[in-house]
């Protein structure tokens, strides 16, 4: 898939790593001290594993999407939410931002008004080379109309050979009830992690990529093979076209030709000026300036014309 051009966001990225305002899962944590971690000094929530991923569920959050691409968790009035989503194997390399900004607007369709801001790298997740997190706010269409949210985002990307993969954490709540939820909510979302065989499709991926890569090695192979053959054929007429011209050539010089003997013995060089030559087997010549000469008779048939 080709993402679309990105527009450009207020508050640009910070030229170092810095510290997120909450504590994320440290890198390599089981999911148990994980969720601890991500809980901090707030509320500790159950851990639930799930057919793709593994996370803490508030009381009274529902799951509204598991799957291998996506995570989606929400309150129980709707009013606060979590979203973990991942793609590979895009063609166009991405920034955090972009990719941020491409997730909740292209794929996620969340709204139109998604605006991202305060922006700050930190350290990417393992696997990933770069990652920013950044404030987010956009207008949600629920059944009790437009609602405003603010929230965070992590996101973390991998550009690599003519690809480019990337996950958000999204964690954001209607825009009055985020203060109650800034200060663990992120936390919390950053705790989810994608276990499945498949993660965000790299292993699919994966496979796609390996198979472009024999299909290329394969295409290449044949490619040498037919450049190689067309080097030899076009050597061969190349050598060919020489000794055609080179055989014209000693006539013309010499005003004399190799032609057959007539009678299977080796050929014999001859002059050039005849118009016609014939042979007898007991060997006798005759040549003549007028090509329809014909030295056989009814009683010496035995001749061979030679030229």
């Amino acid at each position: 898939m080709q993402p679309p051009p990105f527009p450009p966001h207020p508050g640009s990225l910070q030229s170092q790593p810095v510290p997120l305002p909450f504590s994320p899962p440290p890198p390599g944590t089981a999911p148990a001290s994980a969720a601890a971690a991500a809980a901090g000094a707030g509320p500790r929530f159950p851990r639930v594993r799930g057919s793709h991923f593994v996370y803490a569920l508030p009381p009274g959050w529902s799951v509204g999407e598991e799957g291998a691409f996506a995570l989606v968790l929400r309150s129980q009035d709707l009013m606060a939410g979590i979203v973990v989503i991942g793609q590979s194997g895009l063609m166009q390399g991405m920034s955090p931002e972009q990719f941020a900004y491409y997730e909740m607007n292209t794929v996620m369709r969340l709204a139109p008004d998604v605006r991202l801001s305060g922006g700050r790298p930190i350290p990417p997740m393992p696997g990933y080379t770069q990652a920013a997190v950044f404030e987010v706010t956009y207008t949600l269409a629920t059944p009790m109309g437009m609602v405003p949210l603010r929230g965070m985002v992590v996101s973390n990307v991998a550009v690599g050979y003519a690809q480019c993969n990337g996950t958000i954490t999204l964690a954001a709540a209607e825009v009055r009830q985020w203060p109650s939820y800034a200060d663990w909510l992120p936390g919390v979302a950053l705790a989810a992690q994608n276990v499945g065989a498949d993660a965000f499709g790299s292993q699919t991926m994966a496979g796609v990529i390996s198979g472009i890569a024999q299909q290329d090695h394969a295409a290449n192979r044949a490619y040498q093979e037919w450049s190689q053959n067309t080097w030899q054929q076009v050597t061969h007429e190349r050598n060919a076209s020489v000794d055609r011209q080179q055989g014209a050539m000693g006539p013309m010089l010499t005003g004399q030709e190799w032609i057959s003997e007539g009678f299977g013995g080796q050929d014999i060089r001859r002059s050039t000026t005849p118009a016609c030559i014939w042979r007898s087997r007991d060997g006798r010549e005759i040549s003549s300036p007028d090509p329809s000469f014909d030295p056989r008779t009814a009683s010496d048939v035995d001749w061979v014309r030679v030229r």
